[in-house]
């Protein structure tokens, strides 16, 4: 590591935990300290809702889309990391990761030769929602998604917890014992609402790591492209047991049909992100889902207003959801 190196923070955690709110608070942080960060945002599917989301905050952004950058990107990675060094300058990097990935083999990308002379792993914070973390770690209870929540939390070196504010104390006792339990070397910390002392955090440092057995490392990424069911869809991209696909809005919606619509996404839709046009006031909103808790607020972002949806889950039914999309429309 060189005396000018710059340090690569690395967040990671699984869909719906808070991550991109957290790198918000970060990048003040960061900024308010004289320093010029940069963000590396690498998105499961075709679209990056959250890099519209940064647009305002005047931080230079690239995107790694349509995979996952411990797999198949990995080269992809190095390149897009030297061309942000090259064009930005920047004296810290964030990278933030597809919430189905495993941070593993990030550690072994970023010491290939042309990244290790200019920049080096500072640290790997894992954001973990107390709803959704399993706190059952017997193998037999647990799934290819559940697994990789648990190998996020294991190769920490902070780990952060959100929405411990929307779960009883007691699941939140159980949950500290669990994340203790699977990782005793990284300081726990509570975020609420994107919020956490960032300068304690980026004082943690990233500690030797081993790397899994090949048995356990998540299943490697494949592509494939899904017959024209409407027009409005996109290529759907596979990870493991999971499928996105990303929905164009060709209107305006109802934004109560809308919401509606959210509400009763089966449970095999993990996650659901976008923006939406709505048809009463004529402005851009939004939104975020995970099971049981749709959100949605006004936003004031730059890109023609464009009004996309994409989805995530197992076995997704598209024709499905787009048909009930569609219902959303004013009458």
């Amino acid at each position: 590591m060189t005396t000018n190196s710059i340090p690569v923070y690395i967040l990671t955690g699984y869909l719906g935990a808070g991550k991109t709110t957290l790198l918000k608070t970060l990048l003040r942080h960061v900024k308010a300290a004289g320093q010029t960060p940069a963000v590396l945002m690498n998105e499961f599917g075709s679209e990056s809702v959250d890099t519209l989301l940064l647009q305002n905050s005047a931080v230079p952004v690239m995107d790694l889309l349509e995979g996952c950058v411990c797999c198949t990107l990995r080269g992809s990675l190095a390149i897009t990391l030297q061309q942000m060094v090259t064009q930005y300058k920047p004296d810290v990097i964030f990278l933030e990761t597809t919430g189905v990935a495993s941070p593993v083999d990030l550690v072994e990308a970023l010491v290939e030769p042309e990244l290790a002379d200019i920049m080096h792993l500072a640290g790997i914070y894992t954001l973990v929602s107390a709803k959704r973390f399993p706190l059952d770690l017997s193998p037999e209870s647990l799934d290819a998604n559940e697994r990789t929540m648990i190998q996020q939390v294991q190769y920490a070196d902070a780990i952060l917890v959100s929405k411990t504010d929307l779960v009883k104390p007691e699941r939140w006792e159980s949950l500290q014992n669990v994340l203790q339990e699977l990782n005793s070397n990284a300081p726990l910390l509570q975020v609420y609402k994107g919020e956490v002392d960032a300068a304690v955090l980026l004082e943690v440092r990233t500690t030797p790591k081993e790397k899994p057995s090949a048995s356990a490392k998540p299943k490697g990424l494949t592509r494939r492209t899904v017959g024209q069911v409407k027009p409005t869809t996109r290529e759907r991209t596979s990870f493991g047991n999971l499928q996105t696909f990303t929905y164009e809005f060709q209107g305006a919606v109802d934004k109560e049909k809308f919401l509606d619509f959210l509400r009763a996404l089966p449970d095999n839709v993990l996650r659901a992100k976008g923006f939406y046009k709505d048809s009463e006031h004529g402005m851009l909103h939004e939104f975020h889902y995970e099971p049981g808790a749709p959100m949605s607020a006004i936003v004031d972002i730059d890109g023609n207003g464009r009004a996309f949806a994409v989805f995530i889950g197992k076995d997704l039914d598209e024709a499905a959801i787009i048909e009930q999309l569609q219902a959303c429309k004013k009458d």
